[in-house]
């Protein structure tokens, strides 16, 4: 079975951002997003362990232990905390399930200036970057206020290693601070104090 793809214009006023995407894919082969972080990570093998909890129940659990091994975290909802890492907000909401795969979704989020809020340049980048990424899966939140950058650590048994939080974190920041460098200064022009989020 043969599939077609509909070829879709773009809308007029977004030629210029356009065709700085298409170098895009040949950027993100080149320079990949694989590397781990260069900052120290403690190797102590601390054991979180989940089991039994519900979300808000391991969301504090988590909080806890990130506190305790000098993480700055604070809860924001039930099931959700944020952890400041390299001057950069993270969500972490667990999502538990008991003889399955578990997982800590980690999300970023990007402010987007007003004046960019209704841009289609602003969907021609979310598009690009899912279409050329997979390490992450790129959004806009509803009423375009903010970018949503989502992924997320996976776990078997209820229990994961502090390591691996930590790793994984700092994996995602590494990815992140290269995919801005990436990106035309047209796209991060759109964004609120890019260099602070």
């Amino acid at each position: 079975m043969k599939r077609t793809q509909k070829q879709l214009n773009p809308p007029k006023g977004i030629p210029t951002i356009l065709a700085m995407l298409v170098s895009l894919p040949l950027l993100f082969a080149l320079s990949g997003c694989e590397n781990l972080s260069t900052k120290p990570v403690d190797a102590t093998h601390i054991e979180i362990n989940l089991q039994n909890q519900t979300n808000a129940e391991a969301t504090l659990s988590l909080a806890k232990q990130l506190e305790n091994n000098g993480f700055t975290v604070k809860p924001v909802s039930d099931d959700q905390l944020v952890l400041r890492y390299n001057q950069h907000n993270y969500i972490l909401e667990p999502k538990l399930h008991p003889k399955g795969l578990s997982r800590i979704v980690v999300s970023r989020l990007f402010e987007i200036k007003p004046e960019y809020q209704s841009s289609p340049n602003l969907f021609v980048l979310v598009t690009a970057l899912n279409r050329d990424l997979n390490f992450a899966k790129f959004s806009i939140l509803p009423e375009n206020h903010a970018g949503h950058v989502q992924t997320a650590i996976t776990f078997v048994d209820e229990k994961v290693s502090l390591d691996e939080i930590k790793q994984f974190i700092a994996w995602f920041d590494d990815s992140l601070a290269e995919v801005k460098q990436m990106v035309p200064p047209e796209a991060l022009d759109m964004i609120q104090t890019p260099n602070s989020q």
